[in-house]
């Protein structure tokens, strides 16, 4: 029951900052700011239970709340300050979490190249958007709620998708072998698809202010 109604959040979110991101970008900043403050405090969590320190739940929630409640204030403080920031982070974890696994390298190498290779497309994209700001905002905000739309509908229609030998020889052959147990065509396809629709609604919807 968690799951579905955590499913049922997500693609809510996702379809208001996807659809409507512009006309509430400011808060969706701060929603943004809020989700990858929580993100980086779950991530601070695992790291310091991986080296075999337990942790209190109430210490992790301080650890993974405060991050999250921060970075939301300082984002819809801040606004458009912020955004640089915000994009770098948020391009750092989807390039590392969906595409990690198409970098060569082992160990510590290779997480910190697609990290890497994030953070600067982020920090780019960021510019970007801050000096272009309609356009950009639009985009950047359609993009944004199509990454939560695939990050919680993507592993569930894989899971239909792969009694479908075709759809397996068509991740393979894009993809490699590799990743074949992966959602990562699967949430590209859902991310260009709902991008494309959330810009093209957004740049209609404020026309007609």
């Amino acid at each position: 029951m968690t799951e579905i109604i955590l499913i049922g959040a997500g693609l809510i979110i996702g379809a208001i900052l996807c659809f409507h991101g512009y006309k509430l970008f400011r808060l969706c900043l701060a929603v943004v700011g809020g989700v990858l403050g929580y993100v980086f405090g779950s991530f601070l969590c695992s790291f310091i239970e991986g080296q075999g320190s337990a942790l209190p739940e109430l210490v992790k929630i301080l650890i993974t709340f405060v991050p999250a409640l921060a970075l939301a204030a300082a984002s819809f403080a801040l606004y458009m300050k912020a955004l640089i920031g915000l994009t770098a982070l948020f391009c750092a974890y989807f390039v590392y979490t969906d595409y990690g696994n198409l970098f060569p390298g082992r160990g510590p190498g290779k997480a910190l190249m697609p990290l890497l290779t994030g953070f600067i497309l982020g920090l780019i994209l960021g510019v970007v958007v801050y000096f272009a700001q309609k356009w950009t905002i639009c985009f950047f905000s359609a993009f944004v709620g199509a990454r939560v739309i695939a990050l919680v509908s993507a592993p569930y229609l894989w899971a239909f998708l792969r009694s479908n030998p075709y759809s397996l020889y068509i991740q393979d052959t894009l993809l490699g072998a590799r990743i074949s147990e992966t959602p990562a065509l699967t949430a590209c396809f859902i991310i260009v698809a709902f991008t494309a629709a959330g810009f093209v609604v957004q740049l209609k919807s404020s026309k007609k202010k």
